[in-house]
């Protein structure tokens, strides 16, 4: 398990996110889609990282002496702990997944909530960091839900998608 850990927890990273949102939009073929998810996913950026550098937490003293046992994942880890921004990422994937697809609503939160619980086992941070991205990744998707329901709201909406393309303008709207 210390050695496939690292490696699960980047289900949440960065690079997920942005496998997912492409994705997405290879699907659906709809750029509205794309549009709002790289919206949403500004905005969380924009919001975790300006929480994590005004409250400058530092990362858990036991990341430094679990680090050297276990087998590190792809990337390194520099900026501050708090929020978790592997938390909130999970939780803003699972919100878009339960929206458009409700009937497996209980496997993606409890997939997003093995992610973020991994950054507790391997130590890299506090279960408050954890447990705040989780309700910031939950709080802000479902806040932007509101704004933009007609796009990134219903399953429904999103099986159309792979229907029927929009093919307006990236810049519109």
């Amino acid at each position: 398990m210390d050695q496939l850990l690292p490696w699960l927890t980047y289900l949440g990273s960065h690079y997920a996110v942005i496998f997912f949102i492409l994705l997405s939009w290879i699907l659906t073929q709809q750029r509205k889609i794309l549009r709002h998810l790289v919206l949403l996913y500004a905005v969380q950026f924009i919001v975790l990282y300006g929480l994590k550098f005004l409250i400058q937490r530092p990362r858990p003293l036991l990341f430094l002496e679990v680090a050297s046992k276990l087998s590190r994942g792809p990337e390194k880890i520099f900026d501050p702990s708090f929020p978790s921004a592997h938390s909130v990422f999970s939780f803003m994937m699972a919100v878009l997944l339960s929206n458009w697809f409700p009937r497996y609503r209980i496997i993606f939160y409890v997939f997003a909530a093995f992610i973020a619980w991994t950054r507790i086992y391997l130590g890299v941070h506090y279960p408050t960091d954890v447990i705040a991205g989780a309700l910031l990744g939950y709080g802000l998707t479902k806040a932007f839900l509101l704004f933009f329901p007609l796009c990134l709201g219903s399953g429904k909406k999103m099986k159309e998608g792979f229907l029927q393309k929009d093919s307006d303008d990236f810049f519109s709207r």
